[in-house]
């Protein structure tokens, strides 16, 4: 499966790997449950050099590319999904001040790269989500002098020494502008309960005339935003293949352990097919989730195109054969104490978060000019 990476991409792969089997997988099932603080395990991925893959190597960071983020985020989303989408939140920041930052790169991006703060997106509201052209948040003022109102939702990273990311609009359109989360004019509200990705900690977050940190990203906000979420997507997908990667393991594995009527369930056709069509489904999400990260450096619309496809390829395919392990785990698949359980709820979390399936539909009909 690992034949489209290059040697030195095997090599990273191989590390990331290492790094989170040491240093997070001991702790998935406490950072699911909230016993174990994922702050302080941010701060064991910044000194790891992880929160800069994608920073420029002269300003600090790996300078890698998108599909060496995307291995990262596959190797750490089998053990926490949420820590993933973290990581994705962060990314888009990077890649949103990388792009449209000018001359703000060099002043956030060595900040970003050491964890000294950490990228939070800013853009979804309770209605505006897929749909940010409705966006209510507003702006007034000018350049570095603006000022920022309203409320955004659904936001990670949130209570960290953090640098939102926010979209706001005024009478002549919209912008992107940062915002330290130091400022005494924003305030958090944190949505305790969710269904998945529980370590990534989600706030709504109240912006009471807010001043920015620095003048708006150069450009059209909803553009930029676009941009930032399409490179979240491809992350997402990254995240249901590393989902998948372990589920597929642990259902193999219980399904040669598992005996009923004599024998180990492997040896029913029904559960060899079953783990066929998971294997096919992986290596195929795969494909698509590498070939959108490689199409990042090319033109924009082929990658929003590639980034829809893998978002919703990969995620459904989590989903149902997350669905499918449980049915070869039996009774024990639907315990709190197996790892499955969590995989199982979290898979469905990638069909929603960062654009549902049905709005990548939406945007690859358009690409098709219908």
């Amino acid at each position: 499966m690992n034949t489209f990476l290059s040697a030195a991409q095997k090599s990273l792969q191989e590390q990331y790997l290492k790094f989170v089997n040491e240093v997070v997988a001991p702790h998935a099932a406490d950072l699911d449950a909230g016993k174990a603080c994922s702050k302080d395990m941010l701060t064991k991925l910044a000194q790891a050099g992880y929160l800069g893959i994608t920073v420029p190597k002269e300003l600090g960071g790996q300078g890698g590319d998108l599909l060496d983020a995307v291995l990262f985020v596959e190797a750490l989303a089998g053990h926490s999904a949420g820590l993933a989408m973290a990581l994705a939140s962060h990314y888009s920041v990077v890649e949103a001040i990388s792009r449209y930052g000018a001359e703000l790169k060099t002043r956030y991006l060595p900040l970003l790269a050491r964890g000294e703060m950490i990228g939070a997106q800013a853009f979804s509201e309770d209605k505006a989500g897929s749909d940010l052209s409705v966006c209510q948040t507003s702006f007034s003022g000018a350049g570095g002098d603006a000022k920022i109102t309203g409320s955004k939702t659904w936001v990670v990273n949130a209570d960290m020494p953090a640098l939102f990311a926010v979209l706001a609009k005024d009478e002549n359109g919209f912008k992107v502008f940062l915002v330290d989360s130091q400022n005494s004019s924003l305030s958090l509200s944190e949505r305790k309960s969710t269904m998945g990705f529980r370590s990534a900690r989600f706030f709504d977050v109240e912006f009471k005339g807010a001043k920015v940190s620095a003048e708006a990203l150069g450009g059209d906000g909803l553009v930029i935003a676009a941009a930032a979420l399409d490179l979240s997507k491809v992350l997402v997908a990254g995240a249901a293949l590393g989902l998948m990667n372990v589920g597929i393991k642990l259902a193999a594995e219980r399904a040669n352990n598992r005996e009923q009527f004599g024998a180990p369930i492997a040896k029913y056709q029904g559960v060899q097919w079953k783990l066929a069509d998971f294997s096919t489904e992986s290596a195929a999400s795969q494909m698509l989730t590498y070939r959108a990260a490689w199409s990042h450096a090319g033109e924009p619309t082929e990658f929003r195109k590639y980034a829809a496809m893998a978002k919703s390829y990969a995620s459904r395919s989590a989903r149902l054969h997350s669905a499918e392990a449980v049915q070869i785990f039996g009774v024990m698949g639907i315990s709190c104490d197996e790892p499955l359980e969590r995989i199982y709820r979290d898979a469905k979390l990638t069909e929603v978060l960062e654009g549902t399936s049905e709005v990548q539909k939406v945007i690859l009909k358009e690409q098709l000019g219908v």
